[in-house]
């Protein structure tokens, strides 16, 4: 980039290199640029001051998974990308075809993800030193508190398909104007109260005119394509007790992080060079 600007013009090179070299902020020596800050300021359409927040939580973050020696393999990496083409319906090397058709680069994609592995691997170690799970007396406490945002369609109108084969199960979830050998097509209409609370939360938020991932039943696998849901009410404790697990353990979680970074950008060594514009 700096090459491309010097060959451009030299005059504005002079004043735009020195905007890019200058030097901010530092934390534990590691520099914040003015252009970095009105960069990610831009980029995601924030106040300077949110951006500068926002950096000095990275840098914070990065000092930490050098600390706590966090790596990431190609393999990991691999994982993630192949998990991305599955979710485009594709396999790896027409994912990677599609992204340098959409002038994406497949090692800056890589460094990305690295990157975001990294992160998340940071966050579940932070996590885990003082996550504590909530007992059932919290949960009770969380569900009556919060009684109105737990609702469910009584009832689901649904395709039922069942194989021996989940690979025939995603070809007609890819395909599914086209009638696949070895499986099993039923219609039903089911009351969610009266169903197992995992399949009928599955149900209930999966959007109508879409396909469930495909379940192991025991003996066979299967998949429900949701036509249609009707009628809405309160749903008991047992059948929203998952939900209820799953949204105190992530604000539990979201309180230790901010909590544990506080700290640490209290303890961390910021200097301010340059106040940005």
């Amino acid at each position: 980039m700096l090459k491309y600007i010097i060959s451009f013009s030299f005059l504005v090179t002079f004043s735009f290199a020195n905007l890019i070299g200058a030097i901010s902020i530092t934390v534990e020596n590691e520099p914040i640029t003015l252009y970095e800050i009105k960069n990610f300021s831009e980029k995601n359409s924030i106040s300077t001051k949110e951006a500068v927040d926002a950096l000095i939580q990275r840098r914070v973050e990065d000092i930490e998974i050098k600390r706590l020696g966090i790596v990431i393999s190609p393999y990991e990496i691999d994982e993630k990308m192949k998990e991305a083409a599955k979710q485009n319906n594709l396999d790896l090397e027409s994912f990677k075809k599609a992204l340098r058709t959409q002038g994406y680069n497949e090692k800056m994609l890589r460094e990305n993800i690295e990157e975001k592995l990294k992160r998340e691997t940071l966050y579940k170690k932070v996590s885990s030193f003082k996550l504590k799970k909530p007992d059932e007396e919290e949960l009770k406490r969380y569900y009556e508190t919060h009684k109105n945002e737990f609702n469910m369609p009584k009832k689901v109108e649904l395709i039922e398909y069942t194989s021996p084969s989940k690979e025939v199960l995603e070809l007609q979830k890819k395909q599914p104007m086209v009638n696949m050998p070895n499986i099993t097509v039923k219609s039903k209409t089911l009351e969610l109260k009266s169903i197992n609370p995992q399949l009928a939360q599955l149900f209930a938020q999966t959007p109508n005119g879409s396909f469930t991932p495909v379940l192991n039943l025991g003996n066979q696998h299967g998949m429900f394509f949701i036509q249609k849901k009707s009628g809405a009410g309160n749903i008991s404790y047992d059948l929203a007790k998952q939900q209820i697990f799953a949204r105190v353990m992530k604000e539990k979680e979201q309180a230790v992080l901010i909590e544990y970074f506080e700290k640490k950008k209290s303890e961390a060594t910021i200097k301010i060079i340059r106040k940005p514009l």
